[in-house]
Parts: C-alpha cells; structure tokens; sequence
C-alpha cells in the first residue's frame, strides 16, 4: 500500500471521517494508525482485527498480531520503525479500546473458552473464541459447554 501525504497530518485513501492519529517510519516504509485501523507496508488492520501489538525496542520492530481465522491461524506483522515516537502508544490505546468484554470460560477443568468481543469501526461487536490446548470440539458434550460459555458472554453484552 502507498500511502501519499496530502499535507501535514493528511494521507490519501482514508474513509470518510477516519482521521490519523499517529505515523512512524522506517526501513519497511510508513505505518499509519487512523481512528479505524492500523496501515502497515500492503495492508491494513482494523482495530478489532488486532488480538495483540507489542513494541521490542531493542529490535526497533512493532510486532501486530490478529485475531485467529477460522481455522485458528494467527497473521503477524512485524515492521521495523526507527522512530515511533507516539506511534506505539496510540495502537496499544486503539487494540485496548476496541475489546468490550473478554472472559476465560471453563468447560473441561481448568481448560476452557476464551471468549471476547470487539467494536468494529461501524459500531458492530465481532465476537472470537479460543480454545485453550487440549479442548476437543468433536466431543458433543464438550462442544454443548463452548457453544453455552460463548452464549453466555454475549449475553452478558447483546
């Protein structure tokens, strides 16, 4: 993705009342964080995307990781910026903000249900759930008490 400035603080292909709230760069090119979401290289994330962010400052790398796919698999991005300045707290604001209710639910022991939600730019609720190791969904009976911890969660917001 190219990001062109059209002034101080104004980047080119943003959404209608998307605004920048902070820019860093580095080798990698210029990473964006707008009120919708986080523009890194050739992509961009929405903030309810993002399970994690994390700066290694002895590396100079923003390590962003998303929420798992359907099929548990877990994208991350790590660009290397040579100054962040405020760049770093803005995304830890944004992830944190984003995430409504996130609750750990037991439904074998100790093992369980990682159930959270996240407000979309559009004002929607995306719900995930994670299972801890060892959960296995083709057990009906199991299945039955994720299917119950993830309603309950929902509930709790919906």
């Amino acid at each position: 993705m190219k990001l062109r400035r059209r002034g101080p603080g104004r980047i080119d292909g943003l959404e209608k009342g998307e605004r920048v709230l902070a820019a860093a760069a580095g080798p990698d090119g210029e990473v964006v964080a707008t009120t919708h979401r986080l523009r890194l290289r050739d992509t961009s994330v929405e903030w309810s995307r993002i399970e994690t962010a994390s700066w290694d400052g002895d590396a100079e790398l923003l390590v962003v990781t998303e929420v798992p796919d359907s099929r548990g698999h877990r994208t991350r991005h790590r660009v290397a910026l040579e100054s962040p300045q405020r760049l770093v707290d803005v995304v830890r604001e944004q992830v944190t903000q984003s995430v409504i209710i996130s609750r750990h639910i037991p439904v074998d022991g100790r093992r369980g249900v990682r159930v959270t939600g996240r407000r979309t730019a559009a004002d929607e609720i995306v719900w995930t759930a994670a299972l801890d190791s060892g959960i296995d969904l083709r057990d009906p009976g199991t299945r039955a008490r994720v299917d119950a911890a993830v309603a309950l969660v929902r509930n709790e917001v919906e």
